[in-house]
């Protein structure tokens, strides 16, 4: 059943000014150019400005920057694209499971299971497990030993949660997410690797989305601690003992090492790579393939690696790198040869 807000109900919600036909019926969104009658919009980039002429948007979400200068039902707001995510969320389509546990599930006796909970078809929870109110769990997705899901949180299927894993509250777990597999730890025995049993835990906070396919390891004695609000991207890996603060996004492909410890509100472009051991500061921001090999203790915004180039160019920029160093030191012996003849002048 879809959802239905009148233009008036959409701006009370999210608390702004609008022009229009109140009553205009609003059931979905979409993009200004594709957008219809009964589909809400925004504009946030100032690039398709054009569009607000042509489309047929029902109405549309724009900066307080365009009153009286627009003549579609609009709501106006501080940030367009805030206000899009909101109304995204009232009119979210994705279907809900029927709140009942299904009879292929196979669920422990020792097995704590809240109200209103939904257990998809072939889903397992293993012993001692404890599944708080209005969780729902996904088609074969697995609970292991003791793992505590907070309520109102959400496995799609084939999640895999390890025992003793802690998630917590309003969490979005997508499909093919592993939580609290081993991390990466061996010691070497003359060139035999053994391997060293991962003892910790890994502790999800409360509002934390991860994507599909995402892998947090378990920590090796430390627990991996991801904070509240943390968003994740699909195909991310946190390795063992990682600690991410809170609000930080990180998107697809990125990777984090062993033992580092990430601060709050950070944000990191696809297929950033951290290494680990290092600390990386709140509100640190990372552009795209780079890779941070040090810590920093102040903010801002961080980037490595060059940008495209024809392989010709790049192939000889390459081999210029590499000379780098030869050329540095040449640079020192010729700044000292020129300080040496300053001298032999002045001195004449």
């Amino acid at each position: 059943m879809k959802n239905i807000y009148s233009v008036a109900e959409l701006a009370r919600l999210l608390g702004a000014e609008f022009i229009g036909d109140a009553e205009h019926k609003i059931t979905g969104i979409a993009s200004l150019d594709k957008a219809k009658k009964n589909e809400i919009s925004f504009l946030s980039n100032p690039k398709f400005k054009s569009q607000l002429d042509t489309t047929l948007a029902g109405c549309v979400l724009l900066s307080k920057d365009h009153v009286g200068k627009v003549k579609n039902n609009a709501i106006f707001l501080t940030d367009p694209y805030l206000g899009f995510a909101r109304v995204a969320q009232l009119l979210d389509s994705t279907p809900l499971p029927d709140i009942e546990i299904h009879p292929t599930a196979v669920v422990s006796p020792t097995a704590k299971i809240g109200r209103n909970v939904a257990l998809g078809a072939g889903c397992v929870i293993e012993r001692n497990v404890e599944i708080d109110d209005n969780v729902i769990v996904g088609a074969n997705a697995v609970v292991g030993e003791g793992a505590k899901i907070g309520a109102h949180t959400r496995l799609w299927a084939n999640v895999t949660v390890y025992h003793h894993v802690s998630i917590g509250k309003y969490c979005i777990i997508q499909s093919g997410a592993i939580i609290g597999s081993d991390g990466f730890g061996y010691a070497n025995d003359k060139g035999e690797w053994v391997r060293i049993p991962q003892t910790g835990i890994v502790e999800i906070g409360d509002h934390v989305d991860i994507g599909a396919n995402a892998c947090i390891d378990r920590g090796a004695l430390n627990n991996t601690i991801i904070g509240d609000g943390v968003k994740i991207d699909n195909l991310c890996h946190i390795a063992h003992n990682v600690v991410v603060g809170e609000h930080t996004a990180m998107a697809g492909f990125t990777g984090i090492a062993g033992s580092s410890t990430v601060g709050k509100y950070c944000t990191f472009s696809g297929r950033s790579s951290i290494l680990g051991h290092l600390s990386i500061a709140d509100k640190t921001h990372v552009t795209a393939c780079s890779l941070i090999n040090r810590s920093n203790k102040e903010p801002g915004v961080f980037s490595s690696g060059t940008g495209m180039q024809e392989n010709k160019a790049w192939r000889k920029n390459v081999a210029r790198f590499r000379q780098l160093d030869d050329m540095a030191k040449q640079l020192k012996k010729l700044e000292k040869e020129i300080k040496l003849l300053q001298g032999d002048a002045d001195n004449e």
